[in-house]
This record gives structure tokens, C-alpha cells and sequence, in this order.
């Protein structure tokens, strides 16, 4: 983990993440939050689970944003504290407050020396400006987590329809916005049912901080995605090349067959041959 960024070192901080941005094109990033206000069925549409999230986030405070840089041999990770969360006057699922504090979240001390979340996100949309979205967005399991950032970015509550939401995420982020979530279900081993931690498990990762903390949980997601796009590299191409034996293998069985036709040809039926008559 790089450090936490709290009022009193954000400058620093944030010259930091800028710096970095000019030697990394890829990001991962977690979000914390207070929970959602409305609970959304399993079987519900798309339409729906949309609706249901626009509403838990236009009506809540971010509470932690993780961002992990990453590429060309270099990770690193920073934990944004942001202090607009008040516990005791804001919207919240006390349930999902439980949890945060269960983990180690020190809610007094992110409201009372945290960032404002209009501050910080002003500054940190002029850094990626300078991107000029060349960016590779990596999240786990990520619907919220876009959700939160874009909020941010905009200043303004979420677009009216979920087509809305997917044309700003690629207006604003580019299009390459991965889901580490979805990747591991095309992976041998995995599932994107497991989560993250299960994952991580799975392909023998330690884990770099608390879990359910924003700046450990983006660190791990970079980490897992670096690894699964490295197997699903190798295993296209030794599928690949699989294909290629088996068409090779394929192309020699019809030229061996082909040549036992001649021969039996050769053997049995003469080639004709212009001019000459043959009586079998």
C-alpha cells in the first residue's frame, strides 16, 4: 500500500497520483460507501437495477475511493479519505455501516480529517484530463463503483436511463472499463461468482492491507486482473496453437488418404490416358 490521503497531505498526495499517471495507463479502483438505501430484487430487470442504483447513489456520500496504478512495472496505491459522510445526519444502511466499522473503518476520523469529495474530484478530473482518456479502467464486480466516480466527476446525480449511464461511463472513461468479476467466469479455476478475496485465494495471492478497505481492495483488483489477462493471453494462444495442430493434423490425414486413393487408384483403375483405351 502507498499511503492514505487525508486534508492535511492531499497536495502531496495528489501531485503524486499525477506524476505516476504519466508513466501508467491503467487504474483499478474501489469504492466504499454507506450501504444501499433500496434493496433491489434478484430477478429484477436491468431497467430496474438500474433505477434502484441511481437512487442509492444520488441520495448517499462516498465514504473511501482506492486507486491502484499500474503498468510497465509499476503499482502503486492510494486510499482516499472523503468527509462528506455524517453518520449520524446522512443516508445510510446501518447494516452496511456495521459491516465498515466491523472492518476497521474509523468513520469519526474520515469525516473530521477527510477530503471533501467536491474538492478532491476537481482536482483529480484535471489530472485525467491530461490523459486525455487514454486510460484502462479496471474494477471488481464494478456497477457501483463506476457509479460513485462518475457522481464525482460530473458533480451531478446520475443519467436518467442505464444507456445514458453506459454512454457518459464511455464518454468520460474511454472505452476500455474491465470487470475482474466477469473475467474470472472465462478463466479455468474460477467463477464470477466467487469473490474477490475467494479469487485471490484461488490464484495464491496475499492480500496488502485490510480487506473491505478501498485502497486494499483496488490493490488486489489490479493484481488479480494483471494475472488473469495473462492467462487468458496464454490460454488463446495454446488454444491457438491447438487449433492449428489439429488443423494440421487434419490437413495430413486428408493428404495420407488422398494418397491411398491414388495408390489404390494406380493399383486398380488405371489413369486414363489421352489417346489409349483400356479394357477393365
Amino acid at each position: 500500500m502507498s499511503g492514505e490521503v487525508w486534508r492535511w497531505n492531499k497536495q502531496a498526495e495528489m501531485n503524486s497520483i499525477r506524476d505516476c499517471l504519466k508513466h501508467c495507463n491503467s487504474i483499478a479502483i474501489d469504492t466504499e460507501f454507506p450501504g444501499c438505501l433500496k434493496e433491489t430484487p434478484m430477478d429484477a430487470s436491468d431497467e430496474i437495477r438500474y433505477r434502484d442504483m441511481k437512487f442509492n447513489v444520488d441520495n448517499t456520500h462516498l465514504i473511501q475511493l482506492g486507486l491502484t496504478l499500474f503498468g510497465k512495472g509499476i503499482t502503486k496505491t492510494w486510499e482516499i479519505n472523503l468527509s462528506d459522510f455524517n453518520e449520524s445526519k446522512s443516508l445510510k444502511n446501518d447494516k452496511s455501516i456495521a459491516f465498515l466499522k466491523n472492518n476497521g473503518l474509523d468513520l469519526d476520523k474520515i469525516r473530521e480529517e477527510g477530503i471533501g469529495i467536491e474538492e478532491f474530484f476537481m482536482e483529480f478530473s484535471q489530472i485525467l484530463n491530461e490523459k486525455h482518456g487514454k486510460m484502462r479502467w479496471v474494477t471488481f464486480q464494478g456497477s457501483y463503483d463506476k457509479a460513485y466516480l462518475l457522481k464525482g466527476l460530473t458533480r451531478k446525480p446520475l443519467p436518467e436511463t442505464s444507456k445514458e449511464f453506459d454512454e457518459t461511463v464511455q464518454q468520460l472513461l474511454g472505452r476500455f472499463v474491465y470487470d475482474v468479476k466477469k473475467m474470472a467466469g472465462l478463466c479455468s479455476g474460477l467463477s464470477s461468482r466467487f469473490g474477490l478475496q475467494r479469487i485471490a485465494d484461488v490464484l495464491q495471492m496475499r492480500r496488502v492491507g485490510k480487506a473491505h478497505h478501498a485502497g486494499s481492495d483496488s490493490e488486489l483488483t489490479a493484481r488479480v486482473f494483471t494475472k488473469l489477462i495473462f492467462d487468458l493471453v496464454n490460454s488463446r494462444k495454446e488454444s491457438t496453437v491447438r487449433r492449428a495442430d489439429d488443423q494440421q493434423y487434419q490437413l495430413e490425414q486428408q493428404q495420407q488418404q488422398h494418397q491411398q486413393q491414388l495408390m489404390m487408384t494406380r493399383c486398380y483403375i488405371p489413369i486414363p490416358v489421352q489417346g489409349r483405351n483400356y479394357v477393365l
